[in-house]
């Protein structure tokens, strides 16, 4: 074969790879490109330890089968329906006003009737809060501390907690949280999600873990998470995203011992995806 022959044949070769080339860039520009899957952020999973608490009521859902122990709230409705204080914040909530102490046996009883899960009993009495004139903060300091004593003597071995009441302290009333946390087995913080900003809520998750290093450092957190909005926010009712809830898990994996998760519907539950998360991040 003569020089001359193969420089033409590699000029041909050259030329038509670079039109197939141009024809392939073409072809390219004007086909679609594939819509990329929407991935959502994993929450890995539970260490070692970490336990999830259910105290929800979704109609027809069992967290059980997510990897979560059952727990008990009394609320504040049924001890003031006790001391027989009007209690329009239904069977979830409480009296308008400061909580009233009823009798000490008919409290008993209540106690005994949230005896049937294996978990913590959170007591929520959110107009005793640690908060107001030093009266005012004293006075929730000793029905606080009555209240905590009687449920100790109904439910001996039973760990307690108030549910609110780290994160819902002033500062200036420290010496009395101190004094009550003596006896308190837990802190239950509420962490509802009030918008979508990630930053803000783990503002507060310091804000109340600095908080219980300044009480008492040996006594566990466990906050009070909640798939959805609470009321009074801008997306009231709504479900957390995906990464979101994921992102709270995580956050609370790597900084406490556990977690409690409330909120619920005698309609049930209309969203799949946070149960799937909660799934995932309990699977060891």
């Amino acid at each position: 074969m003569s020089r001359n022959r193969t420089r033409h044949r590699r000029g041909l070769s050259t030329a038509s790879g670079t039109i197939a080339a141009l024809l392939l860039t073409a072809c390219s520009a004007n086909t679609p490109a594939a819509s990329t899957p929407t991935v959502h952020q994993s929450p890995g999973s539970a260490p070692a330890g970490f336990t999830v608490y259910d105290t929800t009521f979704y109609a027809n859902l069992n967290l059980e089968q997510a990897g979560a122990v059952k727990a008990d709230i009394i609320y504040g409705s049924a001890v003031a329906t006790l001391a027989g204080q009007p209690s329009p914040g239904g069977p979830y909530g409480g009296p308008k006003t400061e909580l009233a102490l009823p009798p000490k046996d008919a409290y008993e009883q209540l106690v005994h009737q949230h005896l049937s899960t294996p978990g913590p009993l959170v007591l929520d009495y959110e107009t005793l809060y640690l908060t107001g004139t030093p009266d005012e903060a004293q006075r929730h300091f000793q029905k606080l501390t009555t209240l905590l004593q009687w449920t100790h003597e109904a439910a001996p071995g039973k760990q307690i907690g108030f549910w609110g009441l780290l994160n819902n302290t002033q500062p200036t009333y420290y010496p009395l949280a101190r004094k009550l946390a003596e006896h308190e087995d837990a802190f239950f913080p509420d962490l509802y999600t009030f918008n979508p900003d990630r930053s803000s809520w783990q503002k507060r998750i310091d804000h109340d873990l600095a908080a219980a290093q300044q009480i008492n450092p040996k006594v566990p957190v466990y906050p009070f998470l909640w798939p959805q909005y609470p009321e009074h926010t801008p997306n009231a009712g709504q479900y957390l995203s995906a990464d979101l809830w994921s992102y709270e898990l995580s956050a609370c994996a790597k900084a406490v011992k556990g977690v409690a998760i409330w909120g619920g519907s005698t309609r049930g539950n209309s969203d799949q995806t946070w149960v799937d998360t909660l799934k995932q991040f309990t699977a060891r």
